[in-house]
């Protein structure tokens, strides 16, 4: 929307109001805008100066005003539904559906669906988050196995042993 300045205003107003034969036209021409937006400045100026209806730009105002706040709540009420997934828990996500057997390019897919295109993560940075937890696993599992080891009481080399399901699951319901 174009907007003119205060200035550009009276000096439209002051085309109006001075009387003179041609100042309306060469004034729209300098202005760029219509003769009629001269006309409607030079008659809000004069109730401004006259000390008339402030109250219209007031009303102005408070119109605009409430329009904003009306909007600021409706994106409120946007923000309150969406979910917040900082590079964080990205990374979480990325680890943990890896760790449950879903590939990479799957996980790019499910972050296609949540987040906007722009910020999806690709395969390589999938990839790179992964191998950073495997390596910080693997640094506590070097500390933890040698410790746990003389506790095992059955090996389960894989979850097929367990009937596909999730051993860990089944231990902590019996308990």
């Amino acid at each position: 929307m174009f907007k003119l300045s205060p200035r550009v205003w009276i000096l439209n107003a002051a085309a109006v109001l001075s009387g003179q034969h041609g100042a309306v036209t060469q004034q729209a021409e300098q202005a760029g805008c219509s003769r009629e937006t001269l006309y409607e400045h030079a008659r809000k100026v004069e109730r401004r100066l006259v000390g008339g209806p402030a109250d219209e730009l007031v009303a102005e105002l408070r119109a605009e005003n409430l329009r904003l706040r009306e909007e600021l709540d409706r994106l409120r009420d946007e923000a309150q539904d969406r979910v917040l997934i900082d590079k964080a828990k990205q990374r979480q996500l990325a680890t943990t559906a890896f760790a449950l057997g879903v590939s990479l390019r799957q996980i790019e897919e499910l972050f296609a669906i949540l987040l906007p295109a722009k910020v999806v993560p690709d395969h390589t940075t999938l990839g790179r988050w992964v191998q950073d937890a495997a390596r910080q696993a693997g640094r506590m599992l070097k500390v933890l196995d040698p410790a746990s080891a003389s506790r095992v009481r059955t090996l389960a080399v894989d979850e097929i042993f367990f009937g596909g399901g999730r051993p860990w699951l089944a231990s902590s319901r019996r308990a």
